[in-house]
């Protein structure tokens, strides 16, 4: 397959997987502010992902392999823009990837995250959560009532 999509004409050099592996060396705090300033307008501030226009998606980042994050950053797949030494270098990529590797390792002690949303949206779906249920008991016991 591979072998076939090749013909269509050459892509960007995807590096060696011992350059990617230098994410361990990059600094999170300018990983952190690549992605805020590149990455999280579509792939939300905490790696979730989201819906974009036109039916389109920006999946979750907490799947996804270091070479896979360089790999798109580098192509553009779907509706992501290609990343290119211009505007991203080598080294900033790299601390974009340390950055999310370092998303990937954060607990969750509120319980579900609902795709760590924030306690806003976590306690309106609880608040909804909990109404529906009591309304669903109190019409219940009326039905039974009667």
């Amino acid at each position: 397959m591979a072998s076939y999509i090749s013909t269509f004409g050459p892509g960007p050099a995807i590096p060696a997987q011992d350059f990617i592996d230098q994410w361990v060396n990059a600094s999170v705090a300018e990983g952190g502010e690549f992605y805020r300033t590149n990455c999280a307008q579509c792939h939300n501030f905490a790696g979730s992902g989201g819906a974009l226009t036109d039916g389109k998606y920006a999946p979750g980042l907490m799947a996804a392999s270091p070479l896979e994050i360089y790999e798109a950053m580098i192509t553009g797949p779907q509706a992501m823009p290609k990343f290119s030494e211009a505007t991203l270098t080598p080294e900033a990529k790299l601390a974009i990837i340390r950055y999310i590797e370092e998303l990937k390792k954060q607990e969750n002690p509120g319980g579900i995250s609902l795709g760590r949303l924030g306690p806003v949206v976590e306690g309106l779906f609880l608040w909804t959560v909990g109404l529906g249920l009591l309304i669903g008991f109190a019409w219940w016991i009326g039905a039974r009532v009667r």
